[in-house]
């Protein structure tokens, strides 16, 4: 607010209000801790007025361009994103992640058959030979969300279960569990179905409702978003991961103008991009419950992973993006009635096989 009238400034801050005019140019308002300030940007830069319709509520910008008379007038934005230096990892060794999600055990519409016979493909039972060789390489299976298909979840639900009791539906999830080979890593993080608070970050399982699945040795449980690293040796840094369900991941298909037009919830890998991008799983205040920590914001994108897996959607999807694997995946049950009526479509049974090597 210091500078001289037309004189360059640079700023940084949260995206407050944003307006199209009558003129079709935006209007921003901007703030950080020391104010707040109106900035226009014109329709007349075609890249630049394709970066403002992308830009969400509460979402971090910087800004360049002059300042006069109280107002900014922006000739460029810059996302946080990520750098194009990031390393492309691969494994010195042929080996083997499984990516699925949304598993919904209890509903009546669980594809059981198809997840015992993709259980007996991982034990190597069916396939041809080269299935079976690529079945025996598997070292890690990620499930990212919905283990169960959990109870009063929306409304209505109850005429879809076909299990009714939480603690039965866990049980049921841990028996088909258990059929998987011991030497596969199982990891698990809770979804809104779960039994866990819906406020992200959301806590692993709760051992009072799922007991049997504590008790298995090969399945690690973290939370939602969850951060690991697998595959590491000693002359390998093995890959990170970042693992999160995905609920805020609607608002952006509704609200993102470019995702909406390329294919809505069916395009969770732009999605996915769009927030790899804002270095944040969830940038904009309602687009998911979230629990409000002044000094650590755990959506928050700080280390730069080779994987973000996902899932929610019930789609598979997957783009590289300046070397991040981004991964949507698909789920275990069928079209309910209520994904029917909110225009839903679903990839079921169909999981994501990333060869760790290439």
């Amino acid at each position: 607010l210091n500078k001289k009238d037309k004189e360059n400034a640079t700023i940084i801050g949260i995206v407050m209000k944003k307006n199209v005019t009558k003129n079709g140019n935006f209007i921003f308002e901007i703030e950080d801790l020391t104010g707040k300030i109106k900035i226009i940007v014109g329709k007349n830069d075609a890249d630049l007025y394709k970066a403002c319709k992308e830009v969400s509520l509460d979402e971090v910008l910087g800004i360049i361009g002059s300042f006069s008379k109280g107002i900014m007038f922006g000739r460029k934005i810059i996302f946080p994103d990520i750098p194009l230096t990031k390393e492309l990892k691969k494994s010195p060794d042929e080996a083997y992640l499984v990516c699925t999600s949304d598993i919904h055990v209890g509903s009546r519409l669980f594809y059981r058959e198809d997840f015992l016979n993709f259980i007996e493909w991982i034990n190597g039972n069916v396939g041809d030979e080269k299935q079976k060789e690529i079945a025996r390489k598997i070292k890690y299976i990620t499930i990212t969300g919905d283990l169960v298909a959990g109870i009063g979840v929306y409304p209505g639900q109850d005429i879809d279960l076909e299990i009714k009791d939480i603690g039965e539906q866990y049980k049921e999830l841990a028996n088909l569990l258990s059929k998987i080979r011991k030497d596969v890593i199982l990891i698990l993080c809770p979804g809104d179905h779960d039994s866990v608070r819906m406020s992200e970050p959301q806590p692993i399982l709760d051992k009072e409702f799922a007991s049997e699945i504590f008790e298995m040795d090969n399945v690690v449980l973290v939370t939602n978003p969850g951060f690991i690293n697998i595959h590491s040796s000693e002359n390998f840094s093995g890959f990170d991961i970042t693992l999160y369900h995905g609920k805020s991941f609607v608002y952006y298909a509704d609200n993102v103008e470019s995702i909406r037009s390329s294919g809505w919830t069916a395009r969770g890998d732009l999605i996915m991009k769009h927030l790899l991008q804002r270095r944040h799983l969830s940038p904009t205040h309602t687009a998911t419950l979230y629990i409000p920590d002044a000094k650590n914001d755990p959506l928050v994108i700080d280390n730069v992973p080779d994987f973000i897996i996902t899932g929610h959607l019930h789609q598979v999807s997957n783009l590289n993006y300046r070397n991040v694997s981004l991964i949507g995946c698909g789920c275990w049950e069928g079209l309910t009635p209520y994904q029917e009526k909110t225009g839903n479509k679903t990839d079921t049974a169909k999981v994501t096989l990333v060869n760790l090597k290439t």
